[in-house]
């Protein structure tokens, strides 16, 4: 499935799932695979991610559930020494960490098993793709990454938090990064994201500017053709200093229309560090079709711009 009004020097080959060299010895260099998942009934949100820093030796990544508002379920995260082998870092297409972590390819580009298991949270799920991944221009996320995909799906399996379990299956988003990762001064990022199990999917790049949130690329699928958004504006209803309806409205380079109206179920909202504020909800959308949409809305802001609005200082995790 091609995605119409991509540039067509962005592409995606099964060589993306594996590890990029890094093109210099930035510390910095990062690469990055997340794969969210949602309890729908019950407002849950649960991330796995695993990231490497090969210039720094270092790997890393978390397992987290949450709901409400910063209410963590569980919480299995990591920081070790590169698992490498030789000079070489570990296979992310078969990805078999020490504590039980383990992502496997199982198709390239298009399906994925995630197993982990702690006392806290164990799961095993897969995830398959029902668009091929797009790509994304680095100067959408300046300072983020110098490459980077993202590619909705659904998700099946099983999830244990504490001592319950639940079945899964949701739609869903993937996303994987990599580059150096430098934070700018004055940082002001956004993004949200929906799924349909019918096949309905949008993804939003939003670049915050004076009091408006234009959407400046991503992607809308619907009626199995994709195209690249190119126009379009986000707008965010607040419940004080957080988001509690989101209304996407943007074109697409086959010349359709997207409305996409969410209502915030949960939220995390945290200080993440290197003068870096995250807040991201769990939404559903209504994309018009009749089914729930399931994803999130995102905000990146620096801590001190936040700060300076008037907001209250967020927490450390």
């Amino acid at each position: 499935m091609t995605i119409e009004g991509n540039d067509p020097g962005l592409v995606v080959t099964e060589a993306d799932d594996g590890f990029h060299p890094p093109t210099s010895d930035d510390p910095t260099w990062i690469e990055t695979a997340w794969f969210p998942l949602w309890l729908p009934e019950r407002d849950v949100s649960v991330h796995t991610r695993v990231w490497f820093r090969p210039n720094e030796g270092r790997q890393g990544g978390a397992v987290t559930a949450w709901t409400g508002e910063n209410r963590y379920l569980a919480h299995d995260g990591w920081d070790d020494a590169l698992d490498a082998v030789g000079d070489a870092p570990p296979s992310l297409r078969d990805l078999r960490l020490a504590n039980g972590f383990h992502l496997e390819c199982l198709e390239p580009l298009h399906r994925y098993r995630i197993r982990h298991r702690t006392d806290r949270v164990e799961l095993d799920v897969e995830f398959e793709s029902c668009m091929e991944p797009n790509p994304v221009p680095p100067e959408e996320s300046p300072g983020m990454f110098d490459g980077h995909l993202e590619q909705p799906g659904r998700v099946t399996g099983r999830v244990r938090l504490g001592a319950d379990w639940f079945d899964v299956d949701c739609p869903t988003v993937r996303d994987r990064s990599w580059g150096p990762r430098t934070m700018r001064p004055g940082l002001r990022l956004g993004n949200a994201h929906g799924t349909t199990l019918d096949g309905r999917s949008f993804f939003a790049y939003v670049n915050p500017v004076a009091g408006r949130e234009p959407v400046t690329g991503g992607y809308w699928l619907v009626d199995g053709r994709a195209a690249r958004l190119i126009a379009g504006e986000r707008r965010t209803e607040l419940d004080g200093d957080f988001p509690r309806r989101v209304v996407i409205e943007a074109t697409d380079a086959a010349g359709r229309h997207l409305r996409a109206e969410g209502t915030c179920r949960n939220r995390q909202a945290v200080d993440a560090g290197h003068d870096l504020y995250a807040v991201l909800n769990l939404v559903q959308w209504d994309l018009g079709s009749g089914e729930d949409g399931w994803g999130e809305n995102h905000d990146i802001w620096s801590a001190t711009d936040w700060v300076a609005a008037g907001r209250a200082p967020l927490g450390r995790r």
